[in-house]
């Protein structure tokens, strides 16, 4: 099966994401125009509810009501966590084989939001939207499971940590990467043009038009993603120096986006993301059903 065919096999998202992205845009909507937006859709009112309420923001069953947790959470965390459940369901019945493999890119591709919702807080940025961008940064693999399961083998490409020498190899055996496909994929979903240059630029942020911060993001939270489920790799080694040698010249593309690099704070940033990934696992247990 073709990657093209794969894609346009995949089911159209809910119309409430479509609804759901227009109202949150508009800077004249109301938190009565979102709630009015997501209503029809109960499975993802649920959804929004439980998440307003986890450990993670900061609540404990204090909200009882969707517009109280749209005002709590605010548009951009609700469209993310709409965008993100949506995506999310739309590969779960096509994916039931390999499920620990599955199971483990999904905790990588969560721990990827974590991190970048962390680092966009701390930078002042949208966190809703980076938190969605890292979630979903390695989409891709998904369709390139579907389309060549026999030759993308999940316990090869889709666990492990996409270095320039995997991409070229990805590349090289099935002439497109899983940054592309995902891109693509999102343009047919129409998703914000923020999301498809996060996704498509994660491995190249340099590359990316304007040089926009989202890559820059999300390639550093997918590398702390990483190390956090690979606790081994630091043992005895200086993080910051362990990011140099997975990205060589981080630095140096940070200080061309505008970005601070700071070491002290980075490592602030992976304790935060350790300390969340414990609080935040029911988040990816709402989100997944």
């Amino acid at each position: 099966m073709s990657i093209d065919h794969v894609i346009d096999s995949l089911p159209p998202l809910p119309l409430t994401v479509a609804n759901v992205i227009k109202v949150s845009t508009n800077p004249e909507s109301s938190a009565d125009d979102l709630v009015k937006a997501i209503l029809p859709d109960q499975t993802m009112c649920a959804a929004i509810l439980k998440i307003a309420n986890s450990v993670l923001y900061g609540q404990s069953g204090k909200i009882g009501s969707l517009r109280t947790a749209i005002v709590v959470l605010g548009f951009q965390e609700v469209q993310s966590i709409v965008m993100g459940k949506a995506a999310i369901s739309t590969f779960r019945q096509s994916l039931k084989e390999n499920k620990a493999d599955i199971n483990k890119f999904w905790e990588h591709a969560f721990g990827c939001g974590l991190a970048a919702k962390i680092i966009a807080e701390n930078l002042g940025f949208a966190a809703g939207e980076f938190f969605i961008a890292g979630l979903l940064h390695d989409i891709g693999k998904l369709v390139l499971f579907l389309a060549l399961p026999d030759l993308y083998h999940p316990g090869e490409w889709m666990t492990s940590f996409s270095a320039k020498e995997h991409l070229a190899l990805e590349k090289q055996r099935f002439t497109i990467c899983h940054d592309a496909i995902g891109g693509r994929l999102f343009r047919k979903w129409l998703f914000p043009e923020t999301l498809i240059t996060a996704l498509e630029y994660h491995h190249c942020p340099e590359l990316a038009p304007a040089f926009s911060r989202f890559p820059l993001v999300i390639q550093l939270a997918d590398l702390l993603s990483f190390l956090c489920s690979n606790p081994g790799l630091l043992e005895g080694r200086d993080l910051i120096q362990l990011i140099e040698e997975y990205l060589p010249g981080i630095e140096s593309r940070w200080e061309k986006g505008n970005l601070l690099w700071n070491p002290s704070v980075i490592e602030s940033w992976f304790s935060w993301l350790k300390t969340d990934q414990v609080h935040g696992s029911s988040i990816m247990n709402i989100l997944s059903l």
